[in-house]
């Protein structure tokens, strides 16, 4: 247990807003098991040590219901908490927001951060880099969709790469033009202003 400890070990409660949490956790966890080559039986008592709250709960509760306790493998463990914890119906939706996903708002950057988290959830979607490419392009705005319409990209990081650089020199243009804006409205506004100097100049005279 103490060899187990000094790998800080994460903790797992529930995942019911976010059911890859759980598979998170139990990848997590299965690596820092194999890295100590613990047996069957240990990977449960140092796994389940780890289980707390409402994930604490359920295993007791199948504990409970199993004829014979001390029994239960490492397998049917990793089964029945899948099962549980990682709900199909959440993942669903899930993967139904990954397909309606939209930029909008969102910055290339924030917009990739969601796209791959979401792609955790339609692994058909994207299971290559054509289609994966094909939905990251659906998903952006119109005015980079239009400049990225003729490009073909070798593999789907070349093609998050160009659409950040497209994003910024966007962004650069906007500012040079917002600066234009901002020097001609002084410029106009002191032009104004000295045509009423004058003309108050002019009446008082």
């Amino acid at each position: 247990m103490a060899a187990f400890m000094r790998l800080h070990p994460p903790t797992f409660d529930s995942a019911e807003d976010d059911p890859l949490l759980a598979d998170d956790w139990l990848c997590t966890i299965t690596k820092k098991l194999n890295a100590l080559r613990a047996t069957d039986e240990e990977k449960i008592i140092l796994a389940t040590h780890q289980l707390v709250g409402a994930a604490g709960e359920w295993w007791e509760n199948y504990q409970d219901a199993a004829n014979e306790p001390e029994a239960i493998t490492w397998q049917e463990f990793v089964k029945n908490f899948r099962e549980y914890h990682i709900l199909e119906g959440i993942m669903e939706i899930k993967a139904e927001e990954f397909r309606s996903l939209r930029q909008g708002l969102m910055t290339v950057n924030q917009y990739i951060r969601k796209f791959m988290n979401l792609a955790r959830y339609a692994p058909e979607d994207v299971n290559s880099d054509k289609k994966k490419q094909k939905c990251f392009r659906r998903g952006l705005n119109a005015s980079l969709r239009e400049q990225m319409v003729t490009h073909i990209y070798l593999d789907f990081n070349t093609l998050m790469n160009h659409t950040i650089l497209l994003e910024e020199e966007r962004v650069k243009r906007e500012g040079k033009r917002k600066h234009k804006f901002l020097i001609h409205s002084a410029h106009q506004q002191e032009r104004t202003q000295q045509v009423r100097t004058n003309n108050t100049a002019a009446t008082r005279s």
